[in-house]
């Protein structure tokens, strides 16, 4: 009796019911997966690092770029600063010299105004003068008219523009008798008030 030959036919697909004759690619797949996702957050966390550090010298060569600059500059800035000082310097000298001749100017015409409206027989021996005062101290031959001659210089005085402009107050302060002279000493004063500043303020 022949055997039979038994041939063992070979199927073209795998049988998905049989598990253990399927292929492990589960293995495989999830340990690629795993290797990727490593190798690109390594690769992240690099390409950050290597950024920060490209940040850094960046702003490093900045500053550096910046303080010689600033060095470079530092001597034209000094330069211009001790000009400014000597301008300023110069500015307030001149001012003073303004104001000082401003004041010499208006000074003696005063003088000159309160020179001219004495009276027959005075004569000043000083004038004192500032923005809130002029005081006078001068002579006149002792009469029966120096109370007269007195009041009449007063009323010229008020009468001057340089003094009527800044006081609105004149006053005889006192009359004193030269002692082997024949001479009284005078002392009058041009004053501003409160109401002379008010009134310059409202204008």
């Amino acid at each position: 009796m022949k055997k039979r030959l038994e041939i063992k036919e070979l199927n073209w697909r795998p049988d998905f019911r049989d598990a253990s004759s399927l292929p492990d690619v589960k293995r495989v797949r999830t340990s690629f997966f795993v290797s990727a996702l490593a190798l690109s957050l390594a690769l992240m966390s690099l390409i950050q690092v290597g950024f920060h550090e490209y940040s850094i010298r960046s702003v490093e060569s900045q500053i550096e770029t910046v303080n010689a600059e600033i060095a470079s500059r530092q001597g034209v800035h000094a330069k211009a600063i001790g000009m400014n000082n000597q301008f300023i310097e110069k500015v307030k000298r001149i001012d003073e010299i303004n104001a000082f001749e401003s004041d010499q100017m208006i000074a003696s015409n005063i003088l000159l105004d309160v020179g001219k409206s004495l009276m027959p027989g005075m004569s000043l021996l000083s004038v004192e003068f500032n923005e809130t005062k002029t005081v006078l101290h001068g002579l006149v031959e002792a009469s029966g008219e120096t109370d007269s001659l007195l009041k009449q210089y007063m009323e010229k005085l008020k009468n001057i523009q340089l003094l009527s402009e800044r006081y609105d107050e004149f006053t005889q302060v006192s009359v004193t008798r030269q002692a082997g002279t024949n001479q009284v000493k005078f002392h009058l004063e041009a004053t501003q008030s409160g109401d002379l500043d008010g009134a310059k303020g409202k204008s």
